[in-house]
């Protein structure tokens, strides 16, 4: 069995020429066995940094907050090691970012939302089809209260019952939870993730930092590539996981085949993006 944990963020503004608008949701995926042995790290560097245990661990500290006063190093650190200690975990994560500003531009933010939930949901049992095991999903509450939740959760039930297209219903084994992520360190770290992932993407500077780990972190199909697996990026520009974390292959699996990054005919195929 493995568990799941699953989190939403956004980048509005990013600085990486042209990109717009980036919502993102993601998960990291623990084997059962280490679900206890990381809430056990968590507490340990939560301890070694001073952080307040009532405090939760966010991307973004709240204002007034320990981490949003304890300055950049020690929350570098803190993020380094929470990475760190999700790989000797074995955690492996899945991310999924659309571009809303050039794809689906006529849809909500709730039909991209279900979007999202979709190919995350089909990744996830990939992935668990992978590993020859079975899936529990524990989510972040969303955001709007009670009814929003109600709702989200007949979206994400559709999917644990049906399947999708592409996969059929039985690697997810119940419907998706939500929990507080104030109280399971595990929804702290996926709010890492998906938000370092997006905002590496974005191309803010202290994600990219952390690109390295990140891509240790992400599922790999069989091709020993994170494209399609451990990060989804729609409209597709390969080349940015070489700027942001450092993939040199792209590569497709159901034809065998791939190519070196960056690919010079490929968007952001000899520059970053980023102003000098």
């Amino acid at each position: 069995m493995r568990l799941a944990f699953l989190d939403d963020s956004e980048q509005t503004d990013p600085i990486r020429e042209g990109l717009g608008h980036l919502r993102a949701l993601g998960t990291v995926i623990f084997p059962e066995a280490q679900v206890a042995g990381y809430a056990d790290d968590l507490a340990g560097i939560r301890a070694e940094i001073g952080i307040p245990a009532g405090e939760e661990i966010k991307w973004k500290p709240a204002k007034g907050s320990f981490l949003a006063r304890a300055g950049g190093e020690a929350v570098t650190a803190l993020r380094r090691r929470m990475l760190e200690a999700a790989i000797a975990r074995e955690a492996r994560s899945i991310v999924v970012i659309i571009d809303h500003s050039a794809v689906y531009t006529s849809r909500g933010a709730a039909e991209v939302g279900q979007e999202l939930l979709k190919w995350l949901f089909e990744r996830l049992s990939m992935h668990l089809s992978d590993h020859g095991d079975l899936g529990i999903v524990v989510a972040d509450k969303p955001g709007g209260g009670s009814k929003e939740e109600k709702k989200w959760l007949a979206d994400t039930l559709r999917l644990t019952n049906d399947g999708t297209e592409y996969v059929p219903p039985g690697q997810v084994v119940l419907p998706i939870v939500t929990a507080d992520s104030q109280h399971v360190p595990h929804l702290q770290l996926a709010d890492l993730i998906t938000a370092a992932t997006t905002a590496a993407i974005a191309g803010r500077k202290s994600a990219l930092d952390l690109g390295p780990l990140l891509a240790k972190l992400m599922h790999r199909h069989r091709l020993d590539a994170v494209n399609g697996a451990g990060l989804v990026l729609f409209p597709e520009k390969y080349n940015l996981l070489f700027w942001c974390f450092g993939e040199t292959s792209w590569a497709k699996p159901s034809a065998q085949t791939g190519w070196a990054l960056p690919h010079p005919d490929w968007a952001y195929g000899t520059s970053d993006g980023l102003a000098p």
